[in-house]
């Protein structure tokens, strides 16, 4: 009796597990594949789909006549671009139940995105089920549509060029239930006699595509040519730059030690790489992102070179801190012959102290030693213009001064006195030929002989001259400067100042001062 009862326990226990097995496999379906949807077609991966199609055959095998189950399996396939299969899926649902409206309107919608003649095919087997005379106003409006005049064939991806295959599909809002396209890959013109377009059309190399499309009466749109370059040397040109950033990021230390590198650059460098890994990974790269990209990574890895900390040379910073130093230890400022002005040793000191903390932290780079280089040797060169020099005759003070005879609508005249020569005539003009063929002196006038006839400079006051017939201001380089700046800004530089005997160094102090 007890090996009876037994049996009994065991028969119950495998009946209760058979029907829970049923009923897992009845939910598990269309809740796996439900949960892929949730997410978007376009979302679940090939191996995604293949899950959801065994799911749901599971489900046809527990519940043979569940159209609903068929359905999705049909969805999965077109993911899968698999379109045979899924359009014998569609054929197997409606076989199910022909007179099923909402159930056609299903199929319809997945057909149609498939081609719109396979989709006539479905709408004209629930015609002649529940006949026309017993059709609803939504299916007669379908079966009408299908003799509507066809549009133009419009792809979801644009002609282009391309780093990799792809797949092009019509766009849903230019197919319509009973018209179907008809394309060629081989530069000839299509008809009904040419491949048929079925979901997609996949390119793996440079293709040029001919499309037409017909409606059920055969009128047909006009000829759609696009051309689609796939050109995979840019995309390898970027593999190429990722792997030689990873390569610099894990071999190049952080750090302010020579061979190291900023802990932000490395960042840098690693942010870009990894939109460059993102890019190559998505599908339908085109070309001139690719090429924006390729170049953005390119850019990244120089950057990252530049800032690798290298070895700097002081030796020339050097030279010039003692030369300065030398200068600013044995002058003394004053009034009197070689003196230097007031003020001219704390300038020159600023300058010193500036390259003496270049040249002594340890992370300076070469550009920034080269700069200071150049500030000290210009600070060198103003404080020698500052010292203060003898004079005696009427030329002697006036070289090196410079006048302004003219500035009005005429424009501006300046005129500089040198020993061998009068740098004479209007900013951006041709100047007078000012050589100094001879000269004497006479009370306070010095008279100039040159090529071009001659010139009297007669000394009112230590800051002002005659300059023929004309009252003028002796100025120093940096007045002068100022007076071209304020009419004319974009003339005040060495381009247009040399001429008159101007130095880079003294534009260079103008605008640092």
């Amino acid at each position: 009796m007890r090996n009876f009862n037994k049996k009994k326990i065991g028969i119950i226990i495998l009946l209760i597990v058979a029907i829970l097995a049923v009923g897992y496999k009845m939910v598990l379906a269309p809740t796996l594949y439900n949960k892929y949807m949730e997410e978007g077609n376009s979302c679940l991966t090939q191996k995604q789909y293949e899950q959801a199609i065994e799911a749901f055959d599971k489900a046809i095998k527990v519940k043979s006549k569940d159209t609903a189950a068929r359905i999705q399996k049909s969805k999965a396939y077109v993911g899968k671009n698999e379109f045979q299969s899924a359009v014998e899926i569609l054929e197997d649902a409606q076989n199910l139940d022909r007179k099923n409206e909402e159930l056609l309107l299903e199929i319809i919608d997945i057909a149609v995105t498939i081609d719109g003649g396979t989709a006539y095919d479905f709408l004209d087997i629930f015609v002649q089920e529940v006949g026309e005379a017993n059709l609803s106003t939504n299916i007669r409006n379908l079966l009408n549509s299908a003799s509507e005049s066809p549009k133009p064939a419009q792809m979801d991806i644009s002609e282009g060029k391309y780093l990799s295959s792809i797949c092009v599909k019509l766009n849903k809002d230019r197919m319509n239930i009973g018209h179907s396209y008809y394309y060629t890959i081989n530069g000839d013109t299509p008809d009904q006699n040419s491949q048929k377009y079925m979901g997609n059309i996949c390119i793996s190399n440079t293709t040029t595509i001919k499309i037409i499309g017909y409606n059920k009466d055969g009128q047909s749109t006009e000829v759609v040519t696009l051309n689609y370059t796939i050109d995979q040397a840019i995309l390898d040109e970027i593999k190429n730059n990722i792997e030689a950033s990873k390569k610099l990021i894990s071999e190049t230390k952080t750090g302010t030690d020579v061979g190291s590198i900023p802990e932000k650059n490395k960042k840098e460098l690693q942010s870009i790489l990894d939109k460059a890994e993102t890019f190559v990974n998505s599908e339908s790269i085109k070309y001139d992102a690719a090429c924006d990209i390729n170049k953005e990574i390119e850019n990244a890895i120089k950057q990252f070179k530049d800032n690798i900390v290298k070895p700097v040379d002081k030796s020339e910073l050097k030279s010039y801190i003692d030369k300065a130093e030398n200068l600013y230890n044995n002058s003394t400022e004053g009034s009197k012959t070689g003196q230097y002005k007031s003020g001219s040793k704390s300038n020159l000191k600023k300058y010193i102290d500036e390259a003496n903390k270049v040249y002594s932290e340890k992370a300076s780079t070469q550009e920034e030693v080269d700069s200071q280089v150049s500030k000290l040797k210009n600070a060198i060169d103003v404080f020698n213009q500052n010292k203060i020099k003898q004079t005696s005759s009427v030329e002697q003070k006036i070289l090196g001064k410079y006048i302004v005879f003219n500035n009005d609508d005429a424009g501006l005249g300046i005129c500089k006195f040198t020993k061998n020569e009068l740098k004479c005539g209007y900013m951006a003009s041709e100047g007078i030929d000012g050589r100094i063929l001879s000269r004497r002196e006479s009370g306070n006038t010095v008279y100039y002989t040159t090529p071009d006839g001659e010139i009297t400079v007669q000394l009112l006051d230590n800051n002002t001259v005659n300059f023929g017939q004309t009252r003028c201001k002796l100025l120093n380089a940096y007045q002068l400067i100022g007076i071209v700046y304020d009419r004319w800004p974009d003339m005040a530089n060495y381009d247009y100042l040399r001429y008159f005997g101007v130095s880079q160094s003294e534009i260079d102090y103008f605008y640092s001062h």
